[in-house]
C-alpha cells in the first residue's frame, strides 16, 4: 500500500467531500422534494431534458460521494478508516469518543447507501431494477439527509481533535438552482 497523506490533509479533503456531497444532495432535493417540486414543476417542463439529467446527475454524485466516505477500505479517504486510525492513535479525546458514537449512528444507514451506489451507479447491476435497488437499499431521502448530516458532524468531532477548524454547510449552490429557476420562470422558453 503507498503511503497515506498526513492526516489533517485526508482530514482537509474529507471535509471538503462532505460539504460537497451536501450540495449535491441540496440541489436534487430542491428538484425532487416535495415542499419545492411543486412550485417549480412547470419551469422545469420548459427545459424537461436539462432539468431531468441534471436531477440525476447531482443525486449520482451524492450518492457515490456519500458511499465513498463511508466505505470500509482503508486505503480511501474514509470516514471509518478516519476514526480508527485517531482512534487508535495516542490522542485521547472526547472529540474522537464522540465521533466514534455518531459512526456507530451512521452504521445501518451506511450499507443502504452503498447498496445504492453499487446496484446503480458504480456498478449496475444485473439483476435488479432501478426500482428494486431501492427496493433493497430500503433508504428515504430524510435519511440519506441524516447520513450526510452525521458525516459531517464525524469529520468536524476529528477535526478538532487534530486541532483543525470545523467544516459548514452552506446553502449557496441550492441558492443559486432556485435564483435560475425563477429567471427561467420569468423568461419565455425557447
Amino acid at each position: 500500500m503507498a503511503t497515506p497523506l498526513p492526516i489533517d490533509e485526508r482530514l482537509e479533503i474529507a471535509g471538503h467531500l462532505v460539504v460537497r456531497t451536501r450540495i449535491f444532495y441540496d440541489v436534487w432535493w430542491f428538484y425532487e422534494g416535495s415542499d419545492t417540486r411543486p412550485e417549480i414543476i412547470d419551469t422545469m417542463n420548459d427545459y424537461p431534458e436539462f432539468f431531468r439529467f441534471d436531477s440525476h446527475a447531482h443525486f449520482v454524485a451524492f450518492v457515490v460521494h456519500l458511499a465513498g466516505l463511508f466505505e470500509g477500505r482503508d486505503d480511501t479517504v474514509s470516514i471509518p478508516a478516519l476514526v480508527s486510525e485517531l482512534a487508535s492513535s495516542n490522542v485521547v479525546s472526547g472529540d474522537i469518543v464522540e465521533a466514534e458514537s455518531l459512526l456507530n449512528e451512521a452504521r445501518p444507514l451506511i450499507p443502504k447507501i452503498i447498496i445504492l451506489r453499487s446496484n446503480l451507479f458504480a456498478h449496475r447491476s444485473a439483476s435488479l431494477t432501478y426500482a428494486k435497488a431501492f427496493e433493497k437499499a430500503d433508504i428515504t431521502a430524510n435519511q440519506l439527509g441524516h447520513l450526510s448530516e452525521l458525516a459531517l458532524r464525524i469529520v468536524n468531532r476529528l477535526r478538532l481533535a487534530r486541532g483543525l477548524v470545523e467544516k459548514f454547510f452552506h446553502t449557496l449552490s441550492r441558492s443559486h438552482v432556485e435564483a435560475m429557476l425563477n429567471a427561467l420562470a420569468k423568461t419565455p422558453a425557447i
